[in-house]
């Protein structure tokens, strides 16, 4: 009976310890992801004629977003058997996320970041830069944003039963999937007369469903998951949007 005992010990430790080291591991190599929302080999390199002959700089957006995070205990249920799943969303994935750290500057930061360095690149002017991280104020127009909204939806399963959840984790069976909003308008302001002289509104949602926390840790193309879909959300409503910018400009 003591052996017995003692065998049924072992094997719960070495079914915690494995649990705990596939988590460690998940939680320590995503922040060492890319986090910021641009993508450069996304962007065609000087794909609009005849840039207009000015200099845009792009300040922090304002953050408007719904100040809605998810709880910690929320992810408890996992606990109650039959549960299958677990749903938690936020606004400021930034702040918070249940099932993947995402610790990135504040998001109205890396968004208005991500669409200077998107302009830019795809010479929407002469040049575009963001203005902190410049030490010159040598531009016509500023381009100003509010952030309305970055949400993220994160979906973890739990196949039933938190006792033996982990080693769906271990053997690679789906663990988290997403969903994604993004919502940014844009203004561009003329200094010369205070004028905003023309807006835009960036907004787009999509799905990313079933990581392991093999593929979490991975991420794509360098990138943390959450970067990565925000960033294919972005770059593409922000090249939408250069015609209109140019055609005002000119």
């Amino acid at each position: 009976m003591g052996m017995k005992i003692e065998g049924v010990k072992v094997t719960v430790f070495l079914q915690l310890a494995l649990f705990l080291s596939v988590f460690f591991m998940t939680g320590c190599a995503a922040p060492l992801l890319d986090l910021s929302l641009y993508a450069p080999a996304a962007v065609p390199h000087a794909s609009f004629e005849s840039p207009p002959s000015v200099v845009i700089g792009v300040e922090p957006f304002v953050d408007m977003r719904p100040q809605a995070y998810g709880s910690d205990n929320q992810k408890w249920k996992g606990l109650i058997p039959g549960i299958l799943w677990v749903e938690i969303g936020t606004d400021i994935p930034e702040f918070y996320t249940a099932f993947s750290p995402f610790s990135s500057k504040p998001m109205n930061y890396t968004v208005a970041l991500a669409v200077a360095e998107i302009l830019n690149e795809a010479k929407a002017s002469k040049e575009v830069f963001f203005i902190p991280h410049n030490n010159h104020s040598g531009f016509e127009y500023r381009l100003e944003g509010i952030l309305h909204r970055s949400l993220v939806k994160e979906t973890s399963y739990f196949y039933g039963s938190f006792m033996y959840s982990w080693l769906t984790r271990v053997i690679g069976l789906p663990y988290v999937s997403y969903e994604f909003e993004l919502d940014v308008e844009l203004r561009l302001r003329k200094l010369a007369t205070n004028e905003i002289i023309w807006q835009a509104r960036l907004s787009g949602a999509q799905d990313d469903k079933y990581y392991n926390v093999y593929s979490l840790v991975k991420g794509k193309n360098g990138k943390h998951i959450i970067a990565w879909n925000f960033s294919e959300i972005l770059t593409p409503e922000v090249l939408k949007q250069i015609p209109s910018l140019q055609e005002t400009l000119r």
